[in-house]
């Protein structure tokens, strides 16, 4: 009755590779509905982006020119 453990999935190939595919087949979908939908604002997160880098360099460029004197 008692005694027998159940079987980890683990141990079963079979299952261990169709979980991994499912989970690459799902992680693949995402990734191109989320490149889909993101398409239409993409040059303004670039943009943005780059705009925000620019003044992090500015920043960092007028810090390190005061600490000099």
């Amino acid at each position: 009755m008692g005694g027998q453990k159940p079987e980890s999935p683990m141990t079963n190939p079979f299952t261990w590779v169709l979980r991994g595919s499912l989970l690459i087949l799902g992680a693949t979908i995402a990734i191109n509905l989320a490149v889909a939908f993101l398409r239409p604002v993409l040059p303004w997160i670039v943009g943005g982006i780059a705009l925000v880098s620019c003044a992090w360099i500015a920043v960092v460029a007028l810090r390190w020119r005061r600490s000099r004197w």
